[in-house]
């Protein structure tokens, strides 16, 4: 007699995912390696681009440079009482008149026309903002304007002297003219004032070389 095998159902096996997820973090490893060589040869890149303070480099036009000063001129810059617009958007506004002066220096010389103001702004930390537009007249007639915008940041005593004083003058002479290398510069200026009874400011420029 021909014994008939029972038929037995085979559970069905699924495959394994562990050596899927083995794979993927061999594959985060890889990639977390080759993110790290590649940013190390980066930072050596970046290493041999910038090199060494002073040294001269290949695709650079020369060494690193280092700005200078040199003075300009002194003027006397005479002012009329402020007026006091009070606590505004910002806060306190003020307006100084500008009514005239003097300046002298090596390149140039002559004297601060009337029509000028220096607008000033107190902010709430108790520094004020300044900005000063007004006409230069020099010895030999010409004009040029001239835009001095800075800062000015008190000491512990608001009565003393001041602990910060800069100003940036930027000017604008006639093309052609002999004081046209005043366009093509930048300028650091410094600020003090004189006895209230002068009703005047001293001011100072020095180009940036």
């Amino acid at each position: 007699m021909t014994r008939k095998h029972d038929s037995i159902s085979q559970p069905d096996v699924q495959p394994s995912a562990e050596p899927q997820r083995t794979v993927s973090r061999r594959s985060a490893v890889a990639g977390a390696v080759g993110a790290v060589a590649s940013a190390a040869l980066l930072a050596d890149g970046l290493k041999s681009a910038i090199g060494a303070p002073g040294k001269e480099l290949p695709h650079l036009w020369g060494a690193f440079q280092t700005p200078g000063m040199e003075f300009v001129f002194q003027a006397r810059v005479t002012i009329a009482p402020m007026i006091n617009f009070g606590k505004c958007s910002y806060g306190v506004r003020r307006i100084i008149p500008i009514t005239g002066g003097d300046f002298h220096g090596p390149r140039l010389s002559g004297t601060v026309l009337a029509e000028g103001e220096d607008t000033q702004l107190v902010r709430p930390d108790g520094a004020t903002e300044i900005c000063a537009r007004y006409a230069l007249r020099t010895h030999d007639g010409t004009l040029i304007y001239i835009v001095n915008s800075g800062l000015i940041v008190p000491g512990a005593d608001p009565h003393a002297e001041p602990r910060y004083v800069r100003t940036h003058p930027s000017f604008e002479a006639p093309l052609g003219s002999r004081y046209e290398w005043l366009n093509q510069s930048l300028f650091i200026g410094t600020l003090n004032p004189m006895p209230l009874e002068d009703h005047a400011v001293i001011i100072r420029v020095f180009q940036v070389t």
